[in-house]
């Protein structure tokens, strides 16, 4: 199953970065293409990537050694005016998808945190200057780092 991912991940960094898919597209094709990658082609594109550790989303890619110093807080653990870095989100939805990367809510992105309404059951952020609004289920799946951490890294 490692295996699979892997091949899942590594093809979807390819298509985004050497092929210029769309990222809410590229799930969904590296569905198509993560069986049919051979070890022979997964070390080529493994190189020609420069051996990336995550996948555009920000989980990791298995067998890269790459393991998360601290893998962030998910959204829904989140407080009014915290300033944080979106670290990964989800890609197995895939309506749910395509609404992050079209409000820009990636990995490498900031934004703060307006309110966290747990009686009401949603959190706003500021993405962009824009506000985003989600259910405690689709922030749990959110992670982030907080702004200043990100900034202190070398």
């Amino acid at each position: 199953a490692e295996s699979i991912v892997r091949r899942h991940r590594l093809a979807e960094r390819m298509m985004v970065d050497l092929l210029g898919v769309e990222l809410h597209k590229c799930h969904v094709e590296a569905h198509r293409l993560e069986h049919g990658i051979s070890p022979e082609l997964e070390e080529k594109i493994v190189a020609r990537l420069g051996n990336p550790t995550t996948c555009p989303f920000g989980h990791p890619i298995p067998g890269s050694g790459h393991a998360p110093q601290d893998p962030g807080t998910a959204l829904s653990e989140t407080a009014p005016g915290e300033d944080l870095v979106i670290r990964a989100i989800p890609e197995d939805d895939q309506t749910l998808l395509e609404y992050l990367v079209a409000n820009g809510l990636v990995p490498g992105q900031s934004v703060s945190v307006k309110e966290a309404a747990v009686s009401r059951g949603v959190i706003t952020l500021l993405c962009n200057e824009n506000e985003l609004v989600f259910s405690y289920d689709v922030a749990a799946k959110i992670f982030a780092l907080p702004q200043a951490k990100v900034e202190q890294r070398p």
